[in-house]
């Protein structure tokens, strides 16, 4: 059961006497800075020997409603002028160590049914149980599941021995956390046996061997490639390749040819129509 608080509860003092048998008092003024909500705790002839803790219930005017001998105490009469004062109780702190010792269990912290669904796998027929909170006055319920979003873990690369074989990384799965064994990224060629060949989008990533008896020119266009995005060029015939612009698109570098058959290089778009060639040159 909760109980309410006041940190502004003035003292007070009964206006006529009560039997043990009373379930209302009359005090001798009006309350001031009692909870405004119920039950709260006060205790008749406080600090006597004649104390009662009781639970106010309800408050009109002067006049309260009380449930009597609380947490252990005994129902007896009180007479005019008896203390009356808000006060934090036994129970209380007895409630609260009670709530913190309290195993993870069924019905623990308010939870309806075993924790152990929701500490398993969560899923959206899970967390779609109700849960009534720790008043029983309500419930939460999630009407769909809350969206549950897979961590990402990259990075961890298991070592010889470890409990993922080498070379592997922990990856989020949809059940958990699971050992992955990196994918492999293939290169693909584009052969050309022509005397020139412009570059297109499609050779992103690839490598564009060049090979034919006589010279060959490469051209790379402009308004192809964006900032990053690189090709791979090697000369494999004995006719020497020439990188070259189209007009619009330049490059850079430490020679505009291939050196020799088999040399090879990278253009590199550095910008706006903008590269860079990188590589075996002359």
């Amino acid at each position: 059961m909760t109980r309410y608080y006041s940190a502004v509860a003035v003292d007070n003092t009964l206006g006529s006497a009560i039997t043990s048998g009373s379930t209302t008092a009359t005090l001798n003024t009006s309350p001031i800075g009692y909870p405004s909500s119920f039950p709260f705790v006060l205790a008749i002839d406080y600090n006597a020997a004649t104390e009662e803790l009781v639970l106010v219930t309800a408050v009109s005017g002067t006049t309260i409603s009380i449930t009597r001998g609380f947490n252990g105490s005994t129902p007896q009469s009180h007479a005019v002028g008896a203390v009356i004062r808000h006060v934090i109780t036994a129970q209380d702190l007895t409630d609260t160590q009670t709530h913190y010792n309290t195993a993870l269990t069924d019905g623990a912290h308010g939870v309806t049914g075993s924790l152990a669904t929701f500490l398993g796998a969560p899923t959206s027929a899970n967390l779609a149980a109700v849960v009534t909170d720790e008043t029983g006055s309500g419930s939460l319920v999630f009407a769909t599941g809350p969206t549950i979003n897979s961590p990402v873990i990259t990075g961890t690369i298991a070592a010889s021995g470890s409990t993922g074989a080498s070379g592997q990384y922990l990856s989020s799965t949809a059940t958990g956390i699971a050992w992955v064994t990196p994918a492999t990224t293939n290169l693909t060629f584009n052969a050309q046996t022509g005397t020139t060949y412009t570059l297109v989008f499609g050779d992103l990533n690839k490598v564009v061997t060049l090979s034919n008896s006589s010279a060959i020119t490469l051209t790379i266009p402009s308004a192809t490639f964006t900032t990053g995005q690189q090709i791979n060029i090697q000369q494999i015939g004995a006719g020497q390749v020439t990188v070259q612009g189209d007009g619009t698109s330049t490059f850079t570098g430490t020679g505009t040819k291939l050196r020799t058959q088999y040399s090879a290089a990278t253009i590199v778009c550095t910008g706006t129509n903008t590269f860079t060639l990188i590589g075996d040159l002359a």
